[in-house]
């Protein structure tokens, strides 16, 4: 929605409360000339004042998580799935363990914090809570008729010793409750204690007052007293402390490793870094670790981004020196506690409910969004920060005069070249430059030259993932004829902004292209940028063949039968349309992803060698589309090819059918269905599978006739190599059409003859 060049970078690492009520708040007053970016390692974040719930069995997984992934589409925010292993505070980048960094100009941090396992064999035999977001999968593995111990005197050990006592209530499993002194709940009325032990005491849980850990073995949790406990698990959920990054990159820290910061949020040491929640400590007022002042934090966090990116005065935070207290009791029971009054009861529960319903309803239903008319003009404040050698870009010239500019480019591609998948890429070719160094003479070993062109816009945000997959999108043509990929040049299109800002999309956008074309030994040769309104990127990938490929028909004739395989599910397309309508689950586009990620060439591989000598990528046109061309292809002889397909047996990505099922529908949708005129399809067959096979897929897998005494082999062969949902969806036959059922079974189904689609 950023109608103005792009000028400076906001980075936001984490997916705490703070940050996630930040993303709805700019997606409601977005900033001219800013782009947000969310970093997370998880594409969902838990509210953590609902995890007892969960783990209760009161909610389910989705009830307690907010879909980052799609709060940032909705909020036309920039989405990065990783974790950060350091940051370099001179080079103002985040840094990850496999993939390019990303640059910012302004940081704010909402991590969360990391556990206090310095007690002697803690790190080794203990299941901590935090991070919160990997609890929960851990405690799933728990065997659920253990002796279970839960190591905390706070409200979390608390909610949630009880939440597992009551989901155990009907097994042999034991719970104790592991308190260092004789009470619990420190900071609150001697009451609060004291109804939280008999709360958990009528539970049926072992409540062991003044056990000061001092050290814990396998299955054994010693004391200082030398009392020692037998326990199967023993989850951790004592004070928590900061990771050990902060401290690493230069940021002051408190004694506890979190981020020092002032009044304002800000580091005390680095004015451009903002931490918030657990990760940050306010070093005038610090206060307890607790959800609440995250919550409270959003907006000032939000106002004083906003007017430190202006040069404007910022806001202090102050924050409320008491706060209300509730805490579920494992049933739909709860103690709520505020100042000296302290209560509890069933209503008190609901109360409770009501209150983390409503925050988690902010992120379930967001509303439509509207262009900002604040957004067509720069503020003059950012103006007046660019340095005079960088043009604006919102007077771009067409033509050449859109190139990006060549001290730009140079400088990426030298990072490049520095690399050593570009040094493995490059010498996999024999290459020349012309003098002026804009024409690459490649030597190619065979007479017979493949070639094929591909482009794709944005279909992520990421501009380091959309080049691995724009790269391997476009391999997958040349990959389908039994050729060698040889080499490739690229087209780049790079959103209007200034010149920092191109140089980090450039670098990131050919950091994936050459990691992607490099681990096909295919090399990059030369290509082009310039800018426009939208990223896209385009590849031209040549490859050599040393002789004409056998067809189906002289091989081995079609009346024998050969099995259609597929190599990848589908609903790539179907999922992004829903994601732009907030309406697709993040943890499913995750999935399409990796899907697309996921290279064909092994898969073409190993068909070959199990006897496929006809096949296709599925992309744009979708599954029928693709499979009527390829049988056109086969048709070259006295046999009209057709196909009966197994609409059940067709994989699909998580989500898609769902979604389908709702009505949504890619943009090429209309135009690709009108592949299944003059087809034979059940009145049995699931309208919503049906339509998916018109859905168009970016990146997407191989349809092969494979012989069919050989099929079974041939897909256990590629479940090994990573295709895990390859698999047969139907025949080849002679009949000259494609017959679409809803199962293998033998009853007799009504089918009708498509001579016309409707929409």
């Amino acid at each position: 929605m950023n109608s103005v060049p792009i000028v400076k970078d906001v980075c936001l690492v984490g997916g705490g409360h703070s940050h996630a009520l930040f993303l709805r708040r700019w997606a409601m007053q977005p900033m001219p000339g800013i782009r947000l970016t969310l970093v997370s390692s998880d594409v969902r974040t838990p509210y953590s004042g609902m995890l007892p719930g969960l783990i209760a069995g009161h909610y389910s997984v989705d009830d307690i998580h907010i879909d980052l992934l799609r709060l940032c589409r909705w909020a036309d925010v920039r989405f990065i799935e990783d974790t950060i292993t350091a940051i370099d505070l001179n080079a103002r980048q985040v840094k990850f363990q496999q993939r390019p960094g990303i640059s910012f100009d302004v940081l704010s941090l909402d991590t969360g914090s990391t556990p206090d396992l310095s007690v002697p064999g803690s790190k080794e035999h203990v299941t901590p809570v935090k991070p919160v977001s990997g609890f929960y999968a851990r405690w799933s593995a728990v065997n659920h008729d253990a002796r279970i111990g839960v190591v905390g005197s706070g409200a979390g050990g608390f909610e949630l010793v009880t939440a597992i006592q009551h989901k155990l209530r009907d097994t042999t499993a034991s719970c104790q409750w592991f308190l260092r002194g004789e009470d619990s709940i420190s900071g609150r009325p001697a009451r609060v204690s004291q109804l939280a032990i008999e709360a958990a005491t009528a539970a049926g849980i072992d409540v062991v007052k003044g056990f000061d850990v001092a050290s814990v073995d396998s299955g054994k949790l010693n004391a200082t007293d030398g009392r020692v406990f037998e326990l199967d698990e023993i989850i951790w959920c004592t004070a928590a402390s900061g990771p050990d990054w902060p401290a690493k990159a230069g940021l002051a820290t408190d004694h506890r490793g979190f981020v020092a910061t002032n009044a304002y949020l800000q580091s005390t040491t680095h004015p451009f870094v903002f931490a918030t929640g657990d990760i940050g400590t306010q070093v005038p007022t610090p206060s307890t670790k607790a959800g609440v002042f995250a919550v409270r934090q959003a907006p000032v966090l939000f106002e004083n981004i906003r007017r430190y990116l202006l040069g404007g005065p910022l806001k202090v935070y102050r924050p409320q020196t008491d706060f209300l207290t509730l805490m579920a009791t494992g049933a739909k029971h709860a103690i709520a506690c505020r100042g000296p009054v302290v209560i509890q009861g069933d209503w008190v529960w609901r109360w409770k409910d009501h209150i983390d319903q409503s925050f988690m309803e902010k992120f379930r239903r967001l509303p439509k969004r509207v262009m900002n008319a604040s957004l067509v003009k720069l503020p003059d404040a950012l103006l007046e920060q660019i340095p005079e050698s960088s043009t604006p870009s919102a007077m771009l010239c067409r033509g050449c005069g859109a190139k990006v500019g060549d001290a730009i480019l140079q400088g990426v591609l030298e990072t490049l070249s520095g690399s050593e998948s570009d040094t493995r890429s490059i010498n996999a070719c024999s290459l020349q430059l012309s003098p002026a160094e804009d024409t690459a003479v490649v030597d190619l070993p065979a007479t017979r030259l493949v070639q094929s062109v591909d482009h794709i816009n944005a279909i992520v945000d990421d501009p380091y993932l959309l080049g691995r997959i724009a790269a391997l999108h476009a391999i997958s043509d040349v990959i389908t004829l039994n050729a060698t990929v040889h080499s490739a040049q690229v087209i780049i299109t790079l959103p209007e902004a200034f010149d920092n800002v191109i140089e980090r999309d450039l670098r990131l956008l050919m950091s994936g292209v050459v990691e992607a074309l490099s681990a096909e030994s295919c090399a990059l040769i030369g290509g082009h940028t310039t800018q426009g309104s939208q990223l896209s990127v385009g590849l031209v990938v040549n490859a050599t063949m040393d002789a004409p490929q056998p067809s189906l028909s002289t091989d081995i004739p079609l009346n024998s039968g050969h099995t259609l395989v597929l190599t990848k599910a589908l609903g790539v397309g179907i999922l992004f349309a829903a994601l732009e309508q907030a309406a697709a689950r993040g943890s499913d586009v995750t999935q399409a992803i990796e899907s697309m990620l996921l290279s064909n060439t092994q898969a073409a591989k190993i068909l070959r060698e199990h006897g496929c000598t006809a096949m296709t990528d599925v992309t744009g046109f979708g599954l029928i589309g693709h499979l009527k061309r390829l049988l056109q292809g086969m048709s070259g002889n006295e046999l009209p090819c057709g196909a009966a397909l197994s609409l059940e047996k067709i994989p699909l990505l998580a989500g898609a059918r769902s979604l389908s099922q709702a009505g949504y529908q890619s943009s090429l949708w209309g135009q690709n269905k009108k592949a299944l005129v003059n087809s034979i399809i059940d009145d049995a067959c699931d309208p919503a599978v049906l339509a998916l096979l018109s859905d168009p897929q970016t990146s997407g897998g191989l349809l092969a006739a494979v012989p069919t005494e050989r099929v079974a082999e041939c897909v256990q062969a590629l479940g090994v190599a990573g295709y895990g949902r390859a698999c047969s969806i139907g025949h080849i036959d002679v009949s000259g059409t494609i017959h679409i059922t809803d199962s293998q079974g033998e009853t007799k189904r009504t089918s009708k003859l498509v001579s016309e689609i409707n929409t």
